[in-house]
């Protein structure tokens, strides 16, 4: 199986793995949008200057509908109108790509017996269960992050999804691992620099969301 982008993983770590709930978790899609970005700037599709400000170093379609969400229109904006723009349909777009490659199931219910709803339980388990393996590793075992499993982290601690990404482990000490590896050095300076930019605009998106 490819290799899943940071969305993808992000999605995963939220939903639950039995019920298929957790979409509409709150600043979820903030997140998702933020992990667009920063997938984006991992493979140098996109850079993030010091002022927030988005250039896109190669505008051909990625074939991934959530990636080529973020990269229509994003040269020449700033991160934080990049999140607005696209979070409201980023969760729905990862969703159907892990939909797609089997990685998650589509189950319909019904809420009050009325209304249809859609759930996303887990379908094949292999791919999730790699990236909680690198989460736990890295967060509970010490291991030095890869640049790909650093830049994840990095948006699941700004999204606050500690406890969905770490479940074992004393809740502190896996916040302050999370927080130390968010801020440290296991990216490049250009990567890095998008990393930082998109976590600071997710959390204080998501900040306002909550209060307002």
């Amino acid at each position: 199986m490819p290799e899943l982008t940071v969305a993808e993983e992000v999605v995963l770590i939220a939903l639950d793995d039995q019920t298929g709930g957790g979409k509409a978790r709150l600043g979820l899609d903030w997140a998702v949008a933020g992990a667009a970005i920063v997938e984006l700037a991992l493979t140098q599709r996109i850079a993030v200057a010091e002022d927030d400000l988005v250039t896109v170093l190669d505008p051909a379609p990625t074939g991934v509908g959530h990636l080529d969400a973020v990269l229509t229109g994003a040269d020449g904006v700033k991160v934080p109108k990049l999140l607005r723009r696209t979070r409201h349909g980023a969760p729905g777009r990862t969703i159907a790509a892990l939909v797609e490659r089997g990685v998650l199931q589509q189950k319909r219910t019904w809420l009050l017996g009325v209304l249809p709803a859609h759930r996303y339980p887990a379908g094949e388990g292999a791919a999730e269960a790699e990236v909680r393996a690198r989460l736990t590793g890295t967060v509970l075992n010490g291991r030095t992050p890869d640049e790909r499993t650093a830049a994840l982290i990095g948006v699941l601690h700004a999204a606050k999804l500690w406890r969905r990404a770490v479940p074992t482990g004393e809740r502190k000490q896996v916040r302050r691992r999370m927080a130390e590896i968010a801020k440290g050095q296991s990216v490049s300076p250009a990567v890095r620099k998008a990393i930082v930019r998109t976590q600071a605009a997710i959390a204080a998106m998501a900040a306002a969301s909550s209060s307002g």
